[in-house]
Parts: structure tokens; sequence; C-alpha cells
């Protein structure tokens, strides 16, 4: 071409129609060498092209009256940042308007990779000459498509349509289903991969409910587009469909954040046991470690009842001897560790529990607290109490759980050591953090117990000084530990967490809301966190807002650690690293087990309860999750 000649740049896409501008050639040369100073080199991965409609699309010039709006082509490269993802999505297109606008020519001219192709929500009838019938020319036109990539080179991998967010009653509509299923049956007569959009994201959305569909969208009254967050969430749905569907190129998706570089640790993450009905799930799996040359650790879990709150039954165990290779059978204890019936129709059970061994009596010794129900609900009114339980190692076996006995004071009335994180001290004597309320009142207080124990019986001798804060409930779920001669406390709060610091592990100062170095909330709220303590430093675990997680109930998930500045009790941002990733679902109630000095644990479960109004997690959930128990196994460097 001569310098002289003008050159076709299309700047704006809308609809079905493009503005066309006519630059210069000498000035398309100067612009383009200044564009090359500043482009990022070529990735190194596979060439993904996207061919799609509107819901694919990008949006560098969003409508003014939409203007979060965004595709979720836009969003894929996220989630493969080696990729080279181009994106030629263009709104309104259908399989028969995407070849004669010329698109599917510049999709084949890229000398794809990998071709993604997303199309009917305008195949649909009533979109004039870009309709196409599902069971002839839409399919026809899908073949067509499949067999152009495979002659170019590529790998085609079919993507249902995205779902529309159409509530009738309250209830998820779907109104792309001939389309969907025409693409699954072109996908398996040609052999090629298809990720169900669909399918999963009407999950996603039956499961969050209109309220969390409408804050998705790119506005309030817009139920086939997204805003950049549902657009995000939608591209991470493609790109956990392309792990399972596409495993050759499994190796270039990240769908978690790279780890920070220089952590003195690494993680492994096991996965104890899986499976779920959609009655019941596993909560609350907490560890102890027993002291070998290969540590055994016992893990005691317990069922809940989805259609209650807080409704639990028996403890169990599970058991490995070879530091999480193999597991045991899951073993009940109703005998031991199970509910008890009292008059009226009361059942009161042992729950919130976490096993540690005690050293000085060469015990596995567990605590956590009673609750009371009649007729499968909490009794609120009931007195509670610490329980705790012995493990015998050689029988394998619990002792039935016992209260510990308290001193007779009305603001003990309510109290308990369920979900803390206690301290033992080396003449055997344990600091174990408690929550309490006197009947009647608003606000839980905290206070830290000097304990004594025997190997058999768990004895009260004394208290520290009470923590308070009159705000939501107070202050509860209390973790203890000690780093460098100091004691370090952190406290659940509704609207925040706290922290604060003792001598004497009984006696602690004011409290403080837990911040990043910088001075920002830490975003944990509504939720408990803990400690792990080792000579590397002092680590926080907790779940916090502004991981991409609002989907998830009180955004307790991903489960993250982070490095404390143990003087300005600050956490690190720049150590942050996701210890157990989120799928759909909360992770709740977790425990730290110390293994031995070269490995900490972190165990943790799928609760299988979500916001209203579908207050129970399917088992067709969109992320896939099972209510799987978790091992997230630290292992420190040398």
């Amino acid at each position: 071409m001569n310098p002289g000649e003008g050159v076709e740049i299309n700047v704006v896409e809308s609809k079905l129609s493009r503005v066309t501008f006519y630059f210069p050639m000498r000035f398309l040369i100067f612009a383009l060498s200044l564009v090359s100073c500043v482009l990022a080199p070529a990735q190194s991965g596979p060439r993904v092209i996207l061919a799609g409609d509107s819901t694919v699309a990008n949006y560098p010039k969003p409508p003014k009256d939409r203007p979060n709006m965004a595709g979720w082509g836009q969003m894929l490269s996220e989630f493969l940042p080696q990729a080279t993802v181009i994106n030629h999505a263009r709104s309104g297109a259908s399989t028969k308007s995407f070849r004669s606008l010329g698109l599917w020519d510049k999709v084949i001219a890229e000398k794809p990779d990998y071709v993604l192709i997303q199309f009917g929500h305008n195949d649909q009838p009533g979109k004039g000459e870009r309709t196409t019938d599902p069971k002839g020319e839409y399919r026809d036109n899908l073949r067509q498509f499949i067999n152009e990539v495979r002659a170019a080179g590529g790998k085609p991998v079919l993507v249902t349509s995205v779902a529309r967010r159409v509530y009738v009653d309250g209830q998820l509509t779907s109104t792309l289903g001939p389309y969907v299923e025409a693409m699954k049956a072109v996908g398996a007569e040609t052999q090629v991969p298809v990720i169900d959009l669909h399918d999963r994201s009407f999950a996603f959305f039956r499961q969050m409910g209109e309220k969390f569909g409408v804050a998705y969208g790119a506005s309030e009254t817009d139920r086939t587009h997204f805003n950049k967050e549902g657009a995000r969430m939608m591209a991470r749905l493609v790109a956990e469909g392309l792990v399972r569907e596409v495993p050759e190129i499994r190796e270039q998706v990240q769908l978690l954040p790279q780890p920070p570089a220089g952590l003195p640790y690494q993680v492994k993450l096991e996965t104890v046991t899986s499976g779920y009905d959609g009655k019941t799930c596993w909560v609350h799996p907490r560890a102890g470690a027993i002291p070998g040359p290969t540590p055994t650790v016992v893990m005691t879990m317990q069922k809940l009842l989805l259609t209650g709150s807080d409704i639990f039954f028996a403890l169990n165990d599970v058991r490995t001897d070879d530091l999480g290779k193999t597991w045991s059978k899951i073993t009940p204890y109703d005998e031991t560790l199970g509910r008890r019936n009292k008059p009226d129709g009361i059942i009161v059970a042992a729950c919130d529990f976490t096993p540690k061994w005690h050293a000085k009596s060469g015990k596995l010794l567990g605590t956590g607290h009673t609750v009371h129900y009649q007729n499968d609900k909490v009794m609120h009114d009931q007195r509670r109490g610490t329980s705790y339980a012995v493990y015998d190692e050689k029988a394998r076996t619990w002792s039935a759980w016992a209260t510990l006995e308290m001193p007779d004071e009305a603001k003990f009335f309510n109290s308990g050591a369920g979900c803390v994180q206690r301290f033992d001290l080396e003449n055997g004597d344990i600091l174990l953090p408690v929550y309490f309320k006197g009947q009647g009142e608003k606000y839980y207080s905290v206070t830290v117990l000097r304990c004594s124990f025997d190997g058999q019986t768990l004895k009260y001798l004394g208290q520290g000084n009470d923590v308070k804060l009159a705000s939501g409930r107070g202050v509860y779920e209390p973790s203890l530990t000690r780093y460098q001669g100091k004691f370090y406390l952190t406290l659940r709060n509704d609207t925040a967490a706290y922290v604060t610091t003792s001598d004497d592990g009984l006696h602690f100062g004011p409290i403080q809301p837990w911040q990043f170095e910088d001075g920002s909330e830490l975003g944990n709220y509504n939720t408990q966190q803990h400690w792990v303590s080792h000579n590397k430093g002092l680590y926080l675990v907790y779940n916090r807002r502004g991981l991409n997680n609002d989907h998830i109930v009180r955004h307790r998930a991903p489960l993250v650690m982070a490095q404390v500045n143990p003087e300005t009790l600050k956490v690190i941002r720049a150590t942050e690293r996701i210890l157990v990733p989120e799928r759909g679902v909360r992770l709740g109630n977790f425990a730290i087990t110390e293994v031995s000095e070269n490995e900490t644990w972190v165990t943790v479960a799928e609760w299988m309860q979500n916001m209203s109004p579908n207050y129970i997690v399917t088992p067709d959930n969109a992320f896939g999750a099972d209510n799987s128990v978790y091992a997230a196994r630290i292992l420190w460097k040398e």
C-alpha cells in the first residue's frame, strides 16, 4: 500500500452497525509506532479467539445508560494470563449474521489455537434475518464453524449461551433451552468440547435469587447483559469449564492469584472427604495431632441439618497415621459425643468442638460448648456451658462429653468455648478463652480462663479480665496464641474483627479493629479468625470482603492467611495468600492444628447453606461444591 492511501479502522461497534474512519497511511504508521511503545509483549501461551454475541463482547466505551457494562470475553484474560485472548464477539450477532458481517473470517485469520463459540441469544425467534432454527440452520452453522476451525489448525470449543436472569414469581426461568440442547447435540456429534455456561450460570442465579441477579446486571432492568462483576463471574465459569472440558489447556488457566514470592512455606491442599445429599452436611472439621515420629492426626466433625439454623448431630472422627495420605473411615460417637435427651422434648448436644494435644498429660483434649434444641430449633433461654472430652489413643475412642464447672455467677449463664483456640502453658495449665453473657443480656464478653487438666477432668482455676464491646452482639469466638513471649487475642464481632494483647495471657488491654498496614480495614466481619504462630512469624487465618466474593454469605470464603506485624498488630497485605479457594459456598468454622515444627494444618468444610431466598445449596450448584472437607497443609521451609 502506498503512503498516501487510506486504511479502514473499526473504532466503534454497536449492535449490528459500525462506524468507520479513514486515516492517511503516514498518520497510521506514526500512530502504530507510538502504540508499539506501550503494548505489552506478546504472550507465550496459546491464541484463544472468541466468537459470540453481546454477552461475550468487549465494551471499551459502554453505553451511557449502562456505564459498567461488560461481556465475559472482556474478562477472560484475567483467568488466562499467559494466553493471547482476542475477542471478535459482536453485540447482536447470531450464527448467521456473525458470518455475513465478515467477523468469522477475522476469527479464522487470527490463526487460532482455540476458538470459543457462544451463540443463541440472537438466533432465537423475533430477531429478524438473524433468527435460525435450532433443529436445522443453527446446527448447520455450528458444524461449519467447527469444520473451518479444524481446517485452520485450531480446536473449536462450544459454549452454551449464558442464562438470562428472568424471574417469574421469584423463580428463574430459561428462555434458551432449544439452542442449548442443539449445541450440546452438535458437540457430541462432532466430538467437540462443550462448556455448559448456560446450566452453570442458571444454577448460580437460581441459587442466589432475583435480587442478586439484578445486582450483577448492566442496569436494574437489563436481565441479559452484565456489569463488570457479573461478567467476571461468567468468565470464571468459562475458565472452570476449560479446566473440566479441555484438559490440554488446563495449565494455562489461573483461577487463583499467584501467591506472593518469598513466603517461608508452601501449601498442599488435601480433600479429606467429599459428597453431598442436599439434606445434611459436614461442619466443624477440627483436628488434634498426637506427637510421634509421624504424628497421628485425629479430626472431629459433625453433621448439620440444612433445614434449620445451627442444628448439629453427634460428633464423629476420622484419623490419619501418614499425614493425610490415607484416612480411616468416619466413626460416629452417638453414645459418648452424641445428643442427650432431657424432659419436655429438650435435647442437648456438644458442638463447635476443637481437639488439641495436651503435652503435660499426654492426652488429646477437645473443648467446645453445649446447645439446647426443641423441635429442631435452638433454645436461647437454656443455660450453656463449655463441653469437653478426652481421646483414648489405645482404644481409639472418646470419653463421654462433660461440662466444665464454672463459678456460680449470673454472667456465665450463657458461656462456652465453642470455636476458640486455646493455649497450653509449660506447667500444664490451660489458658482457655470463653465468651459469655448473662440471661437476657444483649452483648457477649470474652475472658480467658486458667484451667487444670489431669488427663481426665478439666477444672476451673481462675480467670482474667472481661473484654467488652457494646456493638452488635458484642465480642465472641476468641482465639489465643503466644508469640515471642507475648499473648495475642483475636475476637469476632458482627461488623469487624478485633485484636488485643497481654503479657500474662489473662489480662488484656483495649481492643482495636484489625487493619492492613496502610490503615485500611481488614474486611473480616461476623466470622472467626485464628492464629498460626511459628518461628517463621505470626500469622492470621481469616476471610474478608474484597476478594470477588460478594456472592458468598458474609464473605466467608476463600480462606486466606497473612503475616501480622506483632508490634503494630497490622496485617501485612503483601503476604496474603489463599489457603482454601471458594466454590460458591462459605468456608466457615475452621481450625488450626500444629502437627509438627515443620507442618501446620488449617481444616475447614464447605458449608452448604446460602443466603435467602434459597437457603439450601443444591447438589447441582454452579461451582461443583460438594461439602468437601479440606486440610490445607502448611509446609514450612527450612
